[in-house]
């Protein structure tokens, strides 16, 4: 989750628990469940930020958007009194962007085409086969943590703590999506490394 496990940091994992199940949640939705009218209706309702625009949606669909409606509201409330910060604005946007993404990509998918990955968005811009694809792509992440390392020792207006979560999250990214969809798809690489992480003892 991109996040520090040191105690005092609780509640930023609570937090970011709740992101990643919602998005999890609503990419599932537009990807899997809903029909396309179903996505315009819930991506309105969103966009809208409205809970009396979630009378035509399915059951499935209130509980998500009721869910989402009610985390964010509680986060920016969280915010605003702790520390004064009136931020709902940019989490509604944020959402609101991240639906509109995922009704565009359903519409392509609906309309037969495939959501294209980075491989074969390179592969087809350039005509460089599958091998050389994903060289580029391992290049571009090196290139990234090179990047992010450098600018770990510069000046930044972001706290050291703020600066290491961002880190985590890279490194669980890399983690999950190194051999492929460790998220969507099951894998034995993935699972494995999560289980000597988490679950298994380390010998003495």
């Amino acid at each position: 989750m991109g996040c520090t496990f040191r105690p005092h940091f609780g509640y930023c994992r609570r937090i970011s628990t709740k992101v990643n199940v919602l998005i999890t949640v609503s990419d599932d939705i537009y990807d899997v469940y809903g029909t396309l009218d179903e996505l315009e209706l819930f991506t309105n309702a969103v966009e809208r930020w409205d809970i009396n625009a979630m009378d035509g949606l399915p059951n499935y669909m209130k509980i998500c958007f009721l869910a989402l409606h009610n985390s964010v509201n509680e986060m920016a409330f969280d915010i605003l009194k702790e520390q004064e910060l009136h931020i709902i604005r940019y989490f509604k946007k944020r959402w609101a962007d991240l639906c509109r993404a995922y009704l565009l990509e359903a519409k392509w998918y609906y309309s037969g085409g495939d959501v294209p990955k980075s491989i074969q968005c390179y592969m087809n811009e350039t005509g460089a086969s599958e091998e050389d694809a994903r060289e580029f792509i391992r290049c571009l992440i090196s290139a990234t943590w090179k990047k992010m390392i450098g600018e770990q020792s510069m000046t930044s207006p972001f706290s050291k703590t703020f600066i290491e979560i961002e880190f985590n999250l890279g490194r669980m990214a890399q983690c999950i999506y190194q051999y492929g969809d460790g998220h969507g798809v099951r894998n034995h690489e993935t699972k494995d490394h999560l289980l000597s992480l988490f679950v298994q003892l380390i010998p003495p």
